[in-house]
């Protein structure tokens, strides 16, 4: 089971990528592919770590798609933007220390869901450092977008998929 959940990740992945840069649909149908793909993302991540507990996973998976909460406003506006629009606030570290503050300084099922929380919104920005304009890590110290190469993101995909599945061979020995 676990090498078919890596594998429709990957699929999913690569799928939205081939599409979104291939085709450059409007910026709605882009959010519409790019979202699994971060949710993908994050489950190929998590396939790869030791087994968590529900609520830090429930975390995780939020995180992978919250810094992107600012997209639904927009969505909603009449004038939306496009695909080389660079990214807001909402992508950058200090937008989510709070999270990582929250879970320092709480115990029991906040720590556990924020702990998840934070690290998904760490995975979610590794997939924007690859795809799109980059990200404002640094925000409002500096305001340049770091970027990574597309190549890098897709072969560190398929290596957390290669990994899923030899760790799903390894279980059956």
């Amino acid at each position: 089971m676990r090498r078919i959940v890596a594998a429709g990740c990957l699929a999913a992945v690569l799928g939205a990528d081939w599409v979104i840069h291939r085709r450059r649909p409007r910026w709605i149908v882009s959010g519409l592919l790019d979202e699994p793909a971060h949710v993908a993302t994050a489950g190929l991540v998590l396939l790869n770590l030791p087994l968590r507990s529900g609520r830090w996973t429930g975390g995780f998976l939020v995180g992978s798609v919250l810094p992107d909460l600012d997209h639904v406003p927009l969505a909603m506006s009449r004038v939306h933007p496009d695909i080389d629009t660079p990214r807001p606030a909402t992508h950058c570290l200090l937008a989510i220390a709070p999270l990582a503050l929250v879970a320092a300084g709480s115990r029991g099922a906040a720590r556990e869901y924020t702990a998840g929380a934070t690290v998904g919104a760490l995975v979610h920005f590794a997939r924007d450092l690859a795809v799109g304009t980059g990200v404002p890590l640094l925000q409002p110290l500096d305001g340049r977008s770091f970027r990574v190469p597309y190549p890098v993101y897709a072969g560190a995909v398929v290596a957390l998929a290669a990994a899923a599945a030899r760790f799903t061979s390894k279980m059956r020995q």
